[in-house]
């Protein structure tokens, strides 16, 4: 991803969340991480901390960009190796192939996503008046949409487990 977007500096990939866990940004309820922007620098120490309240909260730009400034000099971009591994048995249980298919289980997260982005758009909408009110209208048709396909999901589920 570095060598791709040409990134001026290193990314961190952390697929079983070690790191987020002892940032203290995982939510153990959900068993996904906050939703958070952190700059590290080279000896592991937090230089800038964001932790938003939903996936749309994103501090501005500019206020990224100066805790980046503060961070030494002489950082090259990387586009060999990661410095940490990840096993080809853990890339397979983080990532989904575009080319496999996936089972009807899997889709219960994704239905969960798709719910939980309902829900922080509602949050924000309440105070946009007249327009907030008609989008907040759509992105509840949107939600009871959701939920229906997941409740169709999981008796589909219980009829597949009832068949073997």
């Amino acid at each position: 991803m570095v060598g791709k977007l040409l990134l001026p500096f290193p990314l961190l990939s952390d697929p079983r969340g070690d790191l987020i866990k002892r940032y203290g940004l995982w939510d153990e309820e959900e068993g996904v991480a906050v939703p958070s922007i952190v700059v590290v620098g080279r000896s592991g120490e937090i230089r800038y901390l964001y932790s938003g309240s939903d996936f749309a909260d994103r501090p501005d730009d500019e206020e990224v960009f100066a805790a980046l400034e503060g961070l030494d000099g002489s950082i090259e971009r990387i586009t060999g190796g990661p410095e940490l591994r990840v096993t080809a048995e853990e890339a397979r249980k983080t990532l989904r192939p575009d080319k496999r298919t996936i089972t009807l289980e899997q889709l219960f997260p994704y239905y969960r996503g798709a719910f939980f982005a309902t829900v922080a758009l509602k949050t924000r909408f309440g105070g946009w008046g007249r327009s907030g009110r008609d989008a907040f209208q759509e992105v509840d048709n949107y939600q009871t949409m959701v939920r229906r396909y997941r409740k169709a999901l999981e008796e589909t589920v219980k009829i597949k487990r009832e068949e073997v």
